[in-house]
């Protein structure tokens, strides 16, 4: 399927979509909290009923089934943090299936396993966190840079500084690599 500026939303977020002014042209999910009649939205509705999943995952899964390459996310934390964080692994669950950026009010938030380079400001913000204490580490354009090293403790990859436009990272597993808004 090629679909470029589509919007796809999950349950309540086509309400939320529809708020500032936008069509969702797919809605996805169990359609357990979207506000309307399925029959008012003008939109391609997807039920996905499976319960032991929550919705992100299952509209992921869906996307990865149609042969979509690449997804922009937001609005995705609900204000609540057990959502954010479980939705943090399920993006790197599917990010060797799927290219996704993951957009919040404080960063953009990438599961990279490979080299990777970046825009940023210098004395912008990165994180970069680890799912594996064995993953290797290597970075260019950061104040504090790696060297083909673990990152020892939970908090050691937080709050580094982007050195100029442009920043890299070349990890040896899957990382998530967190560029905060200026």
């Amino acid at each position: 399927m090629k679909l470029i500026n589509t919007f796809f939303c999950i349950d309540g977020g086509a309400d939320k979509l529809i708020t500032m002014g936008y069509t969702p042209d797919f809605i996805l999910g169990d359609l357990d909290s979207i506000d309307k009649k399925r029959t008012l939205y003008n939109s391609t509705i997807v039920y996905l009923e499976d319960q032991s999943k929550n919705d992100l995952e299952k509209s992921i899964s869906w996307c990865v089934n149609q042969g979509i390459k690449e997804l922009e996310l937001f609005g995705l934390s609900y204000g609540r943090d057990d959502q954010h964080l479980a939705n943090l692994f399920i993006m790197k669950d599917f990010s060797d299936k799927i290219k996704m950026k993951m957009y919040t009010d404080k960063s953009l938030i990438i599961c990279i396993n490979e080299h990777s380079t970046f825009s940023s400001k210098a004395n912008q913000s990165v994180s970069i966190l680890t799912f594996n204490k064995k993953t290797t580490i290597t970075t260019t354009g950061l104040k504090y840079a790696l060297e083909d090293s673990p990152l020892t403790s939970s908090s050691q990859g937080i709050s580094n500084l982007a050195t100029g436009s442009s920043f890299s990272v070349r990890p040896s597993d899957w990382t998530l690599i967190i560029i905060n808004h200026m």
